[in-house]
């Protein structure tokens, strides 16, 4: 039996992203949820985009915007801050006149979730959502999990009870770039362990073959818990670009906090 729940755009509510919360799903699978025109727009612009950087912690992939995870100290937490709304703005910009697929989620959940949803604040400091992320050519995103609390200041309590991962793929290789997800969520400790010293992520060679693999399609949202293992396989002939989210659950009665 799939682990995958596949529905659409006009079907997605609250229990859909719950199941994924409870891990009675591994992932929620909305096909189209961008409409081509919207991705049309925006495609020739990203692919070789002029404002497209490396991520500091791992330069082999590309973005557009600042990842929270990129935050290493002070400095780096108040540029990112800073340029959180601007950075947003830029993304919406690459598709107008089309509604960007980060706006048109962030309405969705607002509308389906009992108590909305709203931008992440740190320290009274919106968060920027909706990154772009470049996947080339034969790179590997080694299995890995995700965590907002690596980045958060040391005295900052984020009453998070768990955090999802949803993405918007705006550009898909045919050969490669397929989204593999495992049902494992190691401790902290444990995952150190298992990453050793490597710059991040895990060697596949120590994990069992993963539970589910899908392969989107452009225009296609997945939704996932980043908090177990997951990873994507190099893509074989053409960049793999995405529009990426992550969504704090602090209660079904409390917003969704976004950021990226």
């Amino acid at each position: 039996m799939s682990r995958i729940l596949r529905t659409t755009r006009n079907d997605l509510d609250h229990h859909d992203l719950l199941s994924v919360v409870k891990k009675e799903h591994l992932a929620v699978h909305v096909p189209g949820f961008s409409r081509p025109e919207a991705l049309r727009a925006a495609r020739e612009q990203l692919l070789d985009h002029s404002d497209r950087g490396a991520l500091s912690q791992a330069r082999e992939f590309g973005r557009i915007g600042h990842a929270y995870s990129e935050i290493a100290d002070e400095a780096s937490r108040r540029a990112y801050h800073d340029a959180a709304l601007p950075n947003a703005r830029r993304i919406r910009e690459l598709f107008a006149p089309h509604l960007s697929p980060t706006d048109e989620l962030r309405l969705t959940l607002d509308e389906i979730w009992p108590g909305g949803a709203r931008l992440l604040e740190v320290d009274g400091a919106k968060c920027f959502v909706g990154i772009v992320r470049y996947q080339d050519h034969d790179v590997d995103l080694n299995p890995h999990t995700d965590a907002l609390e690596r980045n958060l200041p040391a005295a900052y309590l984020a009453d998070l009870q768990a955090q999802l991962s949803v993405n918007v793929y705006v550009n898909i290789p045919d050969e490669g770039g397929e989204l593999e997800l495992w049902d494992i969520e190691p401790a902290e400790d444990e995952y150190r362990n298992l990453v050793g010293d490597r710059a991040y992520g895990i060697d596949r060679d120590r994990l069992p073959p993963p539970v589910e693999v899908l392969k989107p399609a452009a225009g296609d949202l997945v939704l996932l818990n980043p908090r177990l293992i997951h990873a994507v396989r190099p893509s074989g002939d053409t960049t793999r670009v995405t529009i990426g989210h992550f969504l704090g659950y602090q209660g079904e009665e409390r917003p969704l906090a976004l950021w990226s």
